[in-house]
């Protein structure tokens, strides 16, 4: 069985995800949302959403992305948010279940690193940029300087842009030089993301623990999610839990053939209090 500290593409962990030395551990599924999409998708097709949800009828699954809640309900099907327990938004800093936010990390970025990223994307040499550039959640900033909600053909424009001209790189390095007590890190190929170090997604970890008890961790990540805004997350895994980078959907359906065959179903959580809890 892998470790946490072992990252492994699907080929490698399709026939091991299941050897477990801990058989009497639930398992517990944490589903990043790029890792959802092939990279030629614009949507999430109906029979993969449909397999997820009947996945997530059997064992408890999460999501977790670095969107806020409603960007991603845009691009997941309301049956697949509501089939899983929890929904980690906008890089963990949030929780939603069934359209009830039940965890916020709350942080006010100071006036001064606001300026410096609105600056850095106003001096940006990309000449197609579409606002909004700048998404604010309640603990992060994150930036995408070709427009936070332009479609897949605009990201592939800036992505052939930005191999060029390494723009990201340069802002990520300008932020972090300037403010230590920030992370900042590039969440996707065409997008950066800055949150307080006050915040940690190994936060992740600790709440799905309380709601399961000695449950094992089993995550999908694409290796930007892994490398990137996750990664806190998984240097904090449990030697038991399970990371494996997918390249997209199709890799995710051929592990969760693979779990659906290998253990009977487990029951979900169940109904549970909803209740706010807003973390320092």
């Amino acid at each position: 069985m892998y470790s946490n500290e072992q990252f492994n593409s699907v080929g490698q962990v399709t026939g091991l995800v299941g050897e477990s030395s801990t058989p009497s551990k639930k398992d517990v599924f944490i589903f990043d949302l790029s890792a959802l999409f092939d990279p030629h998708q614009t949507e999430m097709s109906p029979a993969f959403a449909d397999y997820l949800v009947e996945f997530a009828s059997r064992r408890p699954c999460y999501l977790l992305a670095n969107l806020n809640y409603a960007e991603i309900s845009y691009f997941v099907p309301s049956r697949v948010c509501r089939a899983f327990e929890g929904i980690f938004a906008s890089a963990g800093t949030e929780m939603w279940s069934q359209n009830e936010m039940l965890i916020r990390h709350e942080h006010t970025f100071s006036d001064d690193l606001y300026e410096c990223v609105a600056g850095l994307v106003q001096q940006s040499a990309y000449p197609d940029k579409s606002a909004p550039l700048i998404n604010c959640g309640s603990a992060t900033l994150r930036v995408c300087l070709a427009g936070t909600r332009v479609g897949r053909t605009a990201k592939q424009a800036y992505l052939s842009w930005e191999r060029e001209h390494r723009e990201i790189d340069r802002i990520v390095e300008i932020l972090q030089n300037r403010f230590p007590d920030y992370k900042v890190c590039k969440d996707t190929d065409v997008s950066l993301l800055v949150m307080p170090r006050t915040f940690s997604t190994a936060r992740v970890q600790d709440h799905v623990l309380q709601r399961h008890k000695s449950a094992r961790l089993v995550t999908y990540l694409t290796p930007a999610a892994s490398d990137g805004f996750a990664k806190p997350m998984c240097d904090a895994f449990l030697e038991t839990n399970i990371v494996a980078t997918v390249a997209g959907a199709s890799d995710v359906s051929q592990l969760l053939s693979y779990e659906m065959r290998r253990t009977p179903a487990q029951p979900a959580l169940g109904a549970v209090q909803l209740r706010l809890v807003r973390e320092a």
